[in-house]
């Protein structure tokens, strides 16, 4: 990985320091809380080799559903609550080292996320990739004078949504990254694509942190060339 990997796996196991005891740090990574606290507190970094081991394991999909699940409010009738995830900044951290993980190859320069909740995940991952960020809105700012536009039908409650980006956003060439907290029906990711293909940009992947059942596949999967999601829901 291009990035300094043991830098990443501080981060990591920072972050993991804020969800878990040392006692279990100890239990998943099968090292002493001795060492973990001196990686923790930035006294020594891991070798290389073992920063590639934690990276896997620390990144390790199984360990994060987990995670998710634990902090996640099914509020019921297919309707989720995410706020305990979206605006906990240990988890944001995780959840932007797993999309560099599944994304550095694909050379993304530009993040593209809708306000509000896809903000916060938006910044950290546009961060960790060293990309522009693009935050999408559902009403024009004022000052900007040049949009590209897109409208779709909400499901619930039925409404017409129009979503907005500012034409000098993105460039012909730019390779986006669509971050969206969570994937349902797949409409206002669809909308995304559409408004980074008016600008001449190309998607080239989506992350998600949940997605609920299969029927946004209709709308996404080919259209961009990649699509991962942490964590998914049967409805």
């Amino acid at each position: 990985m291009p990035t300094d990997i043991r830098l990443m796996v501080v981060e990591l196991l920072r972050a993991y320091k804020k969800i878990f005891k040392y006692r279990e740090l100890e239990e998943l990574t099968g090292l002493s809380a001795p060492g973990l606290w001196r990686y923790i507190n930035k006294r020594i970094r891991p070798t290389k080799e073992r920063s590639i081991e934690l990276f896997e394991l620390l990144t390790n999909q199984r360990i994060i559903e987990e995670i998710l699940r634990n902090k996640l409010i099914d509020v019921g009738d297919n309707i989720i609550n995410l706020s305990s995830i979206i605006y906990e900044i240990p988890i944001l951290k995780i959840l932007s080292y797993v999309a560099y993980k599944e994304f550095y190859r694909y050379n993304v320069n530009a993040v593209v996320t809708i306000e509000v909740d896809g903000i916060p995940l938006g910044v950290m991952i546009a961060d960790v990739l060293e990309s522009k960020l693009v935050i999408v809105r559902k009403r024009p700012d004022v000052g900007v004078k040049s949009y590209h536009q897109v409208s779709y039908i909400a499901r619930d409650p039925p409404a017409v949504i129009t979503l907005f980006m500012p034409s000098d956003s993105l460039k012909i060439g730019d390779r986006v990254l669509i971050v969206d907290d969570l994937l349902n029906s797949g409409r206002t990711s669809s909308a995304l694509v559409k408004l980074i293909r008016m600008s001449g940009a190309t998607p080239v992947g989506l992350f998600s942190i949940v997605a609920i059942g299969e029927k946004w596949r209709e709308l996404l999967e080919n259209e961009i060339d990649k699509i991962y999601v942490v964590l998914r829901l049967s409805r």
